[in-house]
């Protein structure tokens, strides 16, 4: 081969050689302006507490309203359904002790390439139990990264103290939380810190320790055990399914797999988004 047959192979791999690196980076690139894909999600999640306590199931209805490369604006819509204790009922009480819904219209933001997100949302809650209807707004805050998330939540009730028949009155909180791993792959450790409290009844600290354990990607199980001194020592078992289950692939924007659910999923209790009454253990789980 000749000098100038030379040359044009040189260049030609050479240029080759650059579009083969380009190429990642492109693709990068392109996913990081491409708008999310994230559609509808829905989570049904079952809370089983102490046998003095409520059962209680809950189902969300997570609904994208805008998304851009970044940000997701969603609404998240909450309805709930407790059931009489097992032990402590009053005879010929009805199956079904309260009902309620909890809204969030929030905002998620990813950075650090898709490798972290924060959070913000604001909402209005209610619950009827026993002929009386109880309300507050809520707020929560979040910040997660890929193995650790750091929330906020707090609740204020509308509810003007000695306004209800019954007695009961709904508890102002506001709740912070860590999730932590714990070495063990699907094992997080998530401690909690809390204060409770109302005119009447004077404001309690709280601590809630729970280990939540992911399978199957979109299903988990919580264990709680949390105490204040308003109610003593009390706990859960939460069991909990998002759906349905997106693959990176198909999403669009950069994020990383380990994200998609929380980025997704509903906006967690973490004690506030239930109402509590001063006469009922934590809402414990998350």
């Amino acid at each position: 081969m000749n000098q100038t047959g030379r040359l044009i192979g040189g260049k030609a791999a050479l240029s080759l050689g650059v579009l083969i690196l380009a190429a990642p980076a492109q693709s990068h690139e392109r996913a990081a302006k491409e708008p999310l894909k994230l559609g509808t999600y829905q989570m049904i999640k079952l809370v089983i507490p102490q046998p003095y306590s409520s059962n209680r199931l809950e189902y969300d209805y997570i609904v994208p309203l805008a998304q851009t490369a970044r940000d997701r604006y969603f609404f998240d819509a909450k309805v709930f359904a407790s059931e009489q204790p097992l032990i402590g009922a009053s005879a010929g009480s009805d199956f079904f002790q309260a009902f309620g819904q909890s809204a969030r219209l929030g905002v998620r933001t990813l950075f650090e390439q898709g490798n972290a997100f924060r959070g913000a949302s604001v909402g209005y809650d209610s619950l009827w139990q026993q002929g009386e209807y109880y309300q507050q707004i809520g707020a929560a805050f979040e910040y997660t990264k890929r193995d650790y998330q750091l929330v906020l939540t707090m609740g204020l009730p509308m509810t003007p103290p000695g306004a209800t028949a019954s007695g009961d009155t709904p508890l102002a909180s506001v709740n912070l939380q860590v999730s932590l791993p714990t070495g063990y792959p699907g094992l997080a450790v998530q401690p909690r810190v809390y204060v409770v409290g109302s005119d009447s009844t004077g404001s309690a600290v709280g601590g809630q320790l729970q280990f939540t354990y992911s399978f199957a990607r979109s299903w988990s199980a919580t264990l709680a055990s949390n105490y204040d001194e308003l109610t003593g020592v009390s706990g859960s078992l939460t069991f909990q399914v998002l759906f349905p289950q997106r693959q990176a692939e198909s999403i669009g924007a950069a994020i990383h797999p380990s994200l998609i659910n929380s980025f997704a999923g509903a906006v967690g209790n973490n004690g506030s988004r239930v109402i509590r009454l001063d006469n009922a253990p934590a809402a414990s789980g998350n």
